[in-house]
């Protein structure tokens, strides 16, 4: 990607002179002002800025998935309902074999809370419980970014490097002691992001195999999911049904009788 050419100014001095009847009056000159170039933004800017006019804005977002969680212990299929607004909520209701609830899921900005059908209890934390699993600072916002295939956490000038790895653009950014790695389309869509230590010893892995397009925007149709830390992680989604006008307003209540735990 080439530089922008900068445009340069000249200055221009202004010397004025007066005089009055026989004699001539010396008046001060005005000091020279001047312009510094002015400069466009650098090649780094100009990719960052094209990443973010290509994000997923939305205000509600639903859609169904066909989940297949695989950990160091189980292997499960899974129906999940997805609902989310933005920066206020993920909701999910996770179905298995016959449509049976199994767990019910509300995020908020500060909480995380799940209602475990199965053995009747409600697990009630905060998002030290998801960065624990994850090994990686994450919050509401980022959470609905990754599901929507955005960055997940957001580019900066300061602290990002942008490269191409293979013909593809790849932008690096600093996150505490981690590093993100994101690769991106032809579209500015994101193909992939690694999130890891700076040994590698424990990672997060995501990656995006297929987009469906909703009027101005593509939305993640395939999502994979990959943590490797003490707990490994695999996780895939086939979504469908999306909806983006909101209908309904979503449930989370506690039952009578369910076991408070607190992990």
């Amino acid at each position: 990607m080439s530089n922008k050419q900068f445009w340069t100014f000249c200055c221009l001095l202004l010397i004025v002179a007066a005089n009055s009847c026989k004699s001539k009056k010396v008046v001060a000159t005005k000091p020279v002002e001047t312009k510094l170039p002015q400069q466009g933004p650098t090649p780094t800017e100009v990719v960052l800025n094209t990443i973010d006019a290509n994000t997923n804005n939305f205000s509600f977002y639903q859609s169904r998935a066909k989940v297949n969680y695989k950990d160091d212990k189980q292997k499960v299929e899974l129906d999940v309902n997805l609902i989310m607004e933005k920066d206020q909520y993920i909701w999910m209701s996770v179905t298995a074999v016959l449509g049976i609830e199994v767990a019910r899921i509300m995020i908020t900005q500060d909480s995380v809370k799940i209602l475990d059908r199965l053995h009747r209890k409600y697990i009630a934390t905060d998002f030290d419980y998801i960065q624990r699993m994850s090994n990686v600072p994450l919050k509401l916002n980022n959470l609905q970014n990754l599901i929507v295939g955005n960055t997940v956490f957001n580019n900066s000038v300061q602290k990002s490097v942008v490269d191409t790895i293979l013909g593809a653009l790849s932008v690096s950014t600093l996150i505490n002691t981690q590093k993100q790695t994101t690769f991106y389309n032809t579209n500015y869509k994101v193909n992939r992001t690694l999130i890891a230590e700076q040994n590698q010893s424990r990672q997060l892995n995501i990656t995006y195999p297929t987009y469906a397009t909703f009027n101005q925007n593509m939305y993640p149709s395939a999502l994979n999911i990959n943590i490797r830390a003490e707990k490994n992680i695999e996780c895939t989604f086939e979504l469908s049904n999306f909806v983006f006008t909101k209908k309904r307003e979503t449930q989370f209540t506690v039952p009578s009788g369910y076991e408070v735990v607190k992990p």
